[in-house]
C-alpha cells in the first residue's frame, strides 16, 4: 500500500470509531427523551396545548397592540 493511502486508511478507520462513539452517545439521550414522553403521555398533551394556546394568544395580543399602547400624540 502507497504510505499515503494508509495514512488515509488509518485517519478513515479514527474518524468511524469517533462517529460510533457519537451515534452511540446520541441514542442513549434519544432512549432517555423517549422514555420520558412514554411516561408522562398526558403531560406531553398539556405541553402542545399550552404552547398553542401561547402562539394563538401572542397573536392576538401582536394584532391588539397597536391600540393598546398609549403614546405621545
Amino acid at each position: 500500500m502507497i504510505d499515503d493511502s494508509r495514512d488515509r486508511l488509518i485517519r478513515l478507520e479514527t474518524e468511524v470509531e469517533h462517529l460510533t462513539k457519537a451515534v452511540g452517545t446520541m441514542d442513549e439521550k434519544l432512549t432517555e427523551v423517549h422514555n420520558l414522553l412514554l411516561q408522562a403521555k398526558g403531560v406531553r398533551w398539556a405541553i402542545l396545548g399550552m404552547a398553542g394556546l401561547g402562539g394563538f394568544l401572542a397573536s392576538k395580543i401582536g394584532s391588539l397592540a397597536p391600540w393598546l399602547v398609549v403614546g405621545p400624540r
